[in-house]
């Protein structure tokens, strides 16, 4: 055996209707290297531990070797603020841990070890196989995005972990929700693939999954309601936040960041995202 090393990308989940079932990918990774060791030792931000059983990095590094590694671990995704960060470090450690035993793992392979760990299909697609992408469960299929799109990153310094954003969602939802969240949905995919400011528009509002988490971060809804202010063209929950995503044309991504940038009052950042065209490497 020998060291291996790989990368993964963060994402976006949901985009706002499309809970559970659309993500995106950026270029923001996740890097791993897993080296054969005497015992399991984990690596990251200046730190190293020894992880525990069960612990999910270890978890990852088991479902594509044996083990033990050292796993060294340098992650640009914020991790708990809705970016796809376990299903980047998921990703990243399997398919370097396949290459510290000398084997190049399938995409297949992948997506079936980081939706099994993370939970999240539509994260784990958009970590493996990058660009945008809507799932069910490990079927997926890549979209087109219109090129003139351009992305923004309200990332709040407050983190929201996935448990605590799902625990308040609701058991039924009435049916004329589901109607409009469909209608929502088709129209967000639309307007992905035209770049048409007026579908844009109509996809906005989930009632699924935001709404029902508005007192969690009400931070994250006045983040969209001022990058709409001033200009965006859609925005959304990040996942399961508290960062929202915003996308805009180029014209006005300037204004919009500095509209956003107040708004965070110093309790967070701004950041442009560019799509990651490809999933790990």
């Amino acid at each position: 055996m020998t060291a291996g090393s790989a990368s993964a990308p963060g994402s976006s989940a949901n985009l706002g209707p499309g809970f559970d079932v659309l993500a995106i990918a950026w270029e923001i990774r996740c890097h791993v290297t897993v080296s054969p060791a005497t015992e399991w030792r984990i690596s990251q931000g200046g730190e190293m531990w020894t992880p525990r059983d069960g612990e999910f990095v270890k978890r990852a590094a088991q479902a594509a070797g044996s083990g033990p590694f050292l796993i060294e671990i340098e992650n640009e995704v914020p991790r708990s603020r809705g970016l796809g960060s376990s299903s980047a470090v998921a990703t990243a450690v399997a398919a370097a841990a396949f290459r510290a035993g000398g084997v190049e793992p399938s995409d297949e392979e992948l997506l079936a070890i980081v939706a099994g760990l993370d939970g999240h299909p539509d994260n784990a697609a958009a970590a493996v196989h990058g660009g945008l992408v809507l799932v069910d469960g490990l079927n997926y299929t890549r979209l087109p995005i219109a090129p003139d799109l351009r992305f923004l990153a309200a990332i709040p310094v407050e983190p929201l972990r996935t448990p605590e954003a799902r625990s308040v969602l609701p058991a039924v939802v009435d049916r004329k929700v589901v109607v409009r969240s469909l209608a929502r949905f088709g129209y967000l995919l639309r307007g992905l693939h035209t770049g048409d400011a007026g579908l844009l528009a109509h996809a906005r509002g989930d009632e699924l999954h935001e709404k029902p988490r508005d007192a969690l971060s009400p931070l994250s809804g006045r983040l969209i309601s001022v990058a709409l202010e001033a200009g965006a063209l859609h925005a959304s929950w990040s996942g399961a936040g508290p960062t929202v995503l915003v996308i805009a044309s180029s014209s006005d991504m300037e204004s919009i960041g500095s509209a956003l940038d107040v708004a965070l009052e110093g309790a967070g950042v701004v950041a442009d995202l560019t799509v990651a065209d490809q999933g790990w490497l």
